[in-house]
């Protein structure tokens, strides 16, 4: 079952990565930045004429829907506010779903948790329930991890989980669980030297899940990438300060090179 979002296909209901998923679920990223006008103007030309805004403090995002899918998406944030968000990450581990997560992201997270679960209460057809897609970029993608935990917790289906410069959420534990309970639906695209991406530290016990989508330094998406071709396309760039303004690694972080970089990818099937 397909719904047309403009002249490209998004699948409903699949149960595999989907390039096209990934493009419109990217631009639902992106749009997640505008004001909350915006946001309703954007998504009504992409068919989602249901639309649920969500704001509590500095925790934005949204849920838009039409017959056939539910996008819940995330806003992220300036790096100088993850920097912050991320201190003592040593210090701030808290008990959170299937594992331990970092305090920041699921307390932001929290902030929204009612406001979520009544919004697709509220666009949730109850005949023909639409399918469940939730995405975001940076911070973003982070909260994205951590909604699609808990409303699997909470028994919904999750058809699929794209993040676009998320940092690490939780630790192994949380990591493997995630894996296990989205095998298939969980894709986390890494655009080159995207710094965001290697925070909060390993060393301190966090660490990645999903399905990496690396973003080579010609624009390629790759799926399948060893570790050797991953660090010489990484030195290609400056690796700089951790998060600093103006590094290779913050240029490649902006949510507006990832979606160029996936618009690209999915032209020749346009």
């Amino acid at each position: 079952m397909t719904t047309a979002l403009s002249n490209i296909l998004f699948d409903a209901r699949a149960r595999v990565y989907s390039l096209n998923n990934a493009y419109w679920l990217a631009q639902a990223a992106h749009i997640a930045y505008q004001d909350k006008a915006t946001i309703q103007s954007a998504l009504g030309k992409l068919g989602l004429n249901c639309f649920e805004f969500m704001s509590q403090r500095d925790t934005e995002g949204y849920i838009a829907a039409n017959e056939e899918i539910m996008i819940v998406a995330f806003r992220g944030t300036e790096p100088t506010h993850l920097r912050d968000l991320l201190a003592d990450a040593k210090f701030n581990k808290v008990r959170g779903p299937w594992g331990v997560v970092h305090r920041g992201f699921l307390h932001a997270f929290e902030l929204v948790k009612r406001d979520l679960f009544e919004g697709i209460h509220r666009l949730r057809d109850k005949t023909h329930p639409q399918s469940i897609w939730c995405t975001g970029h940076s911070l973003g993608g982070a909260l994205a991890v951590v909604a699609a935990a808990h409303l699997l917790m909470e028994g919904h289906t999750v058809n699929g989980l794209y993040t676009f410069g998320q940092p690490r959420v939780g630790d192994e534990m949380f990591a493997t669980e995630s894996a296990r309970r989205l095998v298939g639906q969980y894709f986390r695209f890494v655009n080159n030297n995207d710094t965001v991406t290697r925070v909060a530290p390993r060393a301190l016990g966090y660490a990645h899940t999903g399905e990496v989508r690396y973003i080579d330094t010609g624009g390629k998406v790759q799926s399948d990438i060893g570790f050797w071709d991953r660090f010489l396309e990484r030195v290609k760039g400056r690796m700089e300060d951790l998060l600093k303004p103006g590094t290779d690694g913050l240029k490649d972080h902006g949510m507006h090179r990832y979606l160029a970089h996936l618009t690209n990818a999915v032209k020749p099937s346009v």
